[in-house]
């Protein structure tokens, strides 16, 4: 008699179970005052450097409508997709790696699942030919456990093959097998992606005349790819022959969402397919391919970044890089006579609109057609993409290559290059007509530097972290080419709220023309309140202070004077940040709300059309030592309806460029309304029964709070 199944969901009206093992149980209201179950605030006292501490996530809810993303992040990182296999098997794993059936079955099933998670832990650790011979022997072991089952043939009891469990049993292990062909499929796909950054690299190298077509090798791994997806849909096909709802309640549950798992990834996955002729067109598969490259310093920051103080040119033909050229935004500009309108709050420092200013507005699409048409009005090529890369990036890439012989000015590093390069460039120590000639000496030796083979994986992970904080940004006219963008996330749009969600931005615009924002540090305060009727009202603190030193000013000295550069003018030092930090601000808000009280008389509510959102504009300015502080209060366009909950949501979203700010959520109602869950975990409840959250703004974050009354 074969033994029982261990029992996994013992109370199926109460419990959610998760793969992973984990028991998700509502919360219990609490009610305000008496009896609370409360954490002392531990509010956040400084800002983490934008280039430190862990990556944080935040995903959109939209309460019963919520869905999680279906996309794979950043599709251009196709080796992800392998992980997303070992994350699917996880969940296929629920019923093989807990049954406890005949004991010959469950050791050689178990040891195939074993054999696909190894696979996958060697998969990412870049260990490919072990993975492979695990995938292989994954394969070997379900084909072993389906020859086991024998009795299934000629048992007419409870797993029979035509019982539920028996279909179970046999949907199971020949998913499994499917998995692991996918799994092999994938990690071959990735080794072809893997040759893609060699062969970049040895079209640098002068010995290799007729180097490899990365287009084709990119076509090689990407059928891979293909083979891989459909591996994975006749996996899903086997799960979701299985009828759960006939099942025993130790199988139900558990099948139940594995189904539910494997139909994501299995949507998701086929979908990627989708994009594959958008990243051959990136590469210029069958035409070159043209990029304007933006050149953002996020130390004069803007809407999308920074100032665009250069930018570049590229081509790019059958995967390598035919041409590759650095301009001066002030030579184009300058060569160009025409007068163009600037936008309202652009003419507090600019009478004539161009090129350099044309990122003025957050979301890159609307910035980068702006620049686009700048380009081509002002004489220059049309273009295909635009990327955006703050120069906040190149201390990364210098941590990297280590430092860098500029012929006999000497070495820059990741720790001086942002002073030499910007004193030199200011202080036109090559003199009025090329004042970025050590920026132009700079790039290529950079760029051979950078391209070395064993700096490419390390390039690869800072590049994707950029990406994550809106340090690069993309945009291109090809539609398949922007889908794809905007599926990875790097098309930096601005989220579109939905009716009834609160959102916050706050944009800063730099006015005085000094590199200061390398010296600020930002506290932004969100507090909103709810009275019993579900009204909000909002108030935002926001406090901006510059950090500038003397001790900054003597370590500039001594690092300059070790240069040959022993005169420090007083007008240079205030450009590169010692000067009044200057910003006009606008605090995006949700379509509709309504200015109640201000402690200025200057903060003025505006509309964006492009963006469909209200935002209150404010000049703010601040010395060096000093801080500056706006505080407003408003009301939001819709209510809570308490029916008898309802769920308060936030979307804060960081600026492009932005270090990091100090942000603070707080949250309090009227007595009658009590709170019933909070999301993240980090927000507590206080002992009065209101919430407080604090994090840092290094990227995009969401938060939300279900109130009964």
């Amino acid at each position: 008699m074969p033994k029982k199944l261990k029992d996994i969901k013992k109370d199926p009206a109460s419990e959610k179970i998760d793969l992973k093992g984990k028991v998700f149980r509502e919360k219990k209201p609490i009610k305000k005052p008496a009896n609370i179950i409360y954490k002392e605030e531990t509010p956040i006292k400084e800002v983490k450097d934008l280039y430190s501490g862990k990556k944080q996530n935040y995903i959109y809810i939209r309460g019963k409508k919520f869905t999680p993303p279906r996309y794979l992040g950043n599709l251009l990182r196709v080796a992800v997709a392998g992980f997303l296999i070992i994350v699917a098997i996880n969940a296929v794993n629920v019923y093989v790696a807990g049954k406890s059936m005949e004991e010959n079955i469950s050791e050689i099933a178990y040891q195939g699942y074993n054999y696909i998670l190894d696979a996958g832990s060697m998969a990412t650790q870049i260990q490919f030919d072990n993975a492979l011979e695990a995938f292989e022997n994954a394969i070997e072991n379900f084909d072993k456990a389906k020859e086991e089952l024998w009795f299934i043939n000629t048992d007419y009891t409870f797993y029979n093959e035509d019982s539920n469990v028996g279909q179970a049993v046999n949907a199971l292990l020949e998913g499994g097998k499917y998995f692991s062909f996918a799994g092999k499929h994938f990690l071959q796909a990735i080794e072809e992606f893997n040759k893609i950054p060699l062969y970049f690299v040895s079209k640098n190298n002068p010995d290799i005349l007729n180097p490899p077509s990365i287009t084709d090798t990119l076509r090689l791994g990407l059928e891979k790819t293909d083979l891989a997806i459909e591996q994975i849909s006749l996996a899903s096909e086997e799960i979701l022959k299985i009828e759960e709802s006939t099942l025993p309640p130790e199988l139900e549950a558990r099948v139940s969402l594995a189904k539910k798992k494997i139909k994501e990834i299995s949507t998701t996955l086929e979908a990627t397919s989708e994009y594959f002729p958008a990243i051959l067109k990136l590469l210029g598969d069958r035409y070159p391919h043209r990029y304007l490259i933006l050149f953002q310093n996020n130390n004069e920051i803007r809407p999308t970044g920074g100032f665009i103080g250069s930018y570049a040119i590229m081509d790019i033909n059958e995967g390598y890089i035919e041409k590759l050229e650095t301009y001066d935004v002030y030579d184009i500009d300058g060569s160009y006579g025409g007068i163009i309108e600037p936008p309202d709050e652009f003419q507090a420092f600019t009478s004539n609109w161009r090129f350099r200013d044309s990122n003025y507005s957050p979301d890159f699409e609307i910035s980068a057609k702006k620049a686009r048409w700048f380009l081509e009005k002002e004489g220059g090529p049309s273009v295909d993409t635009v990327i955006a890369i703050n120069q906040g990036l190149l201390k990364d890439m210098l941590e990297i290559t280590g430092p860098i012989q500029v012929g006999d000015f000497g070495t820059l590093d990741a720790e001086n290059y942002n002073l030499l390069l910007s004193y030199v460039i200011e202080g036109k120590v090559w003199g009025e007509e090329d004042p970025k000639h050590l920026l132009k000496v700079f790039v290529p030796i950079f760029k051979e530097a950078i391209l070395r083979e064993e700096n490419i994986g390390k390039v690869t992970s800072k590049l994707y972290k950029a990406i994550q904080q809106k340090h690069i940004m993309m945009y291109s006219s090809d539609e398949e080419i922007q889908a794809l963008f905007e599926s990875a996330g790097i098309s930096g749009k601005v989220h579109e709220s939905a009716p009834d969600e609160d959102y916050l931005s706050v944009i800063n615009i730099a006015t005085g023309g000094t590199k200061s924002e390398q010296f600020m540090e930002e506290d932004i305060h969100h507090h909103t309140y709810i009275d019993i009727n579900g009204k909000i009202t909002d108030e935002i603190t926001l406090k901006r202070s510059h950090l500038w030193s003397d001790e900054i000013y003597f370590d500039w000295k001594s690092t300059l004077a070790a240069y040959g550069f022993s005169e420090m003018p007083d007008s240079i030092i205030d450009i590169l940040g010692r000067g009044e930090n200057k910003v006009s601000t606008r605090i995006y808000v949700p379509d509709g709300s309504v200015l109640i009280e201000s402690n200025g008389t200057d903060v003025e509510t505006k509309y964006d059309k492009d963006l469909k959102k209200t935002y209150f504009f404010v000049d703010m300015h601040t010395k060096a030592g000093e801080t500056s502080e706006v505080w407003i209060k408003y009301r939001l366009p819709f209510t809570l309806e308490f029916e008898p909950a309802s769920t308060y949501k936030l979307i804060v979203e960081k600026q492009p460029g932005s270090r990091g700010s100090i942000f603070t959520k707080t949250m309090s109602t009227d007595e009658e309304v009590y709170n019933l869950a909070l999301y993240p975990d980090e927000a507590v409840l206080t002992k009065h029964g209101d919430v407080t959250y604090a994090t840092n703004l290094v990227y995009d974050k969401y938060f939300s709070a279900l109130w009964g009354r």
